[in-house]
């Protein structure tokens, strides 16, 4: 008999290259085998119409809110669920789904469903990054990375998954633009001359094989700020090699300050910047940091790197 009883999947249809129809019926047979409830919604749709659905389906006895996606399907779906009682489970469909491979969680669609119900299974609290009404969970940034996330189509995500992001960072290294930020954390200010600024919550950076070092955690009650001066070609070679080989902290180019209340970016013309994948808005940017705010069903406590492990 399954913990839960009442589910809510919100299902992207655009993520990575699923297969929909084929991922319904799975959905359907391993709610139906564990007497599950449960109502499918197609996304992406606006942030208010999720947050709608979920507190209605609370009045009515939800327990268990599910996001079948990528990385930016996870994040608009678990934002409305943070500081709240209810658990969130994860479908790994997108091109990165890399919040799925920090927490361990298998990117098999049956292995995925099973960690759902499976009573082996745990419950990770993780840090969020607050933004005004909304939160992300695993980074932001301006600069590079922002210009490719919005450069890069959904129809090249869906056909070529992680190398249309490769295809478009190759085409940007031509025209790599310095900005000058202000940045202002915890009491803290700094002005630096630089090409990106990121704000890492999760250890994996873009690909598996692109990791901050082992002091980036989910769950350790701060965020990590690294600001990057790459002026041309080279000095992105160096940076690249860096994070093969995680030795950054000792790289001239990168500057790292870990804060634990409030982060506030500020460039001389507004820039575009990113969150989990996604184009958002532009400067200045006001986050905070919210810990252990947000639950997510995981297979194993044990296998996830972090600094304080908080079983629910």
């Amino acid at each position: 008999m399954s913990k839960f009883h009442k589910a809510l999947i919100f299902y992207n249809e655009k993520s990575g290259q699923s297969d929909a129809a084929e991922h319904y019926t799975a959905i359907k047979t391993h709610f139906q085998k564990h007497s599950i409830e449960y109502e499918i919604i197609r996304v992406p749709i606006p942030p208010l119409e999720i947050q709608k659905f979920i507190q209605q389906g609370l009045h009515n006895g939800l327990d268990l809110v599910v996001a079948a996606g990528g990385d930016g399907t996870v994040s608009m779906v678990g934002s409305p669920l943070v500081n709240s009682e209810i658990s969130m489970g994860i479908l790994p469909i997108g091109t990165g789904n890399l919040l799925a491979k920090e927490l361990n969680i298998p990117l098999r669609f049956d292995k995925a469903l099973e960690v759902l119900t499976s009573d082996a299974s745990e419950t990770f609290a993780i840090d969020t990054i607050g933004l005004g009404q909304n939160s992300f969970l695993m980074n932001l940034s301006v600069g590079i990375s922002s210009t490719i996330m919005g450069e890069t189509p959904s129809s090249e995500k869906q056909r070529l998954g992680f190398f249309a992001y490769l295809k478009h960072f190759i085409k940007l290294l031509f025209r790599i633009k310095m900005d000058r930020f202000t940045i202002e954390f915890d009491g803290q200010t700094i002005t630096k001359s630089a090409s990106e600024v990121i704000i890492a919550n999760s250890r994996i950076l873009a690909a598996q094989q692109f990791e901050w070092p082992d002091y980036v955690s989910l769950n350790d009650g701060k965020q990590d700020l690294f600001i990057i001066r790459a002026a041309n070609f080279r000095d992105v070679l160096k940076f690249i090699a860096s994070v093969f080989t995680k030795y950054r902290i000792n790289l001239p180019i990168v500057s790292y300050y870990p804060y634990e209340k409030y982060c506030r970016i500020e460039t001389r013309e507004p820039r575009n910047f990113q969150a989990d994948g996604d184009p958002i808005g532009v400067t200045p940017i006001h986050v905070e940091v919210r810990p252990q705010s947000l639950k997510i069903i995981v297979p194993a406590i044990k296998n996830i790197r972090s600094s304080n492990h908080n079983l629910i």
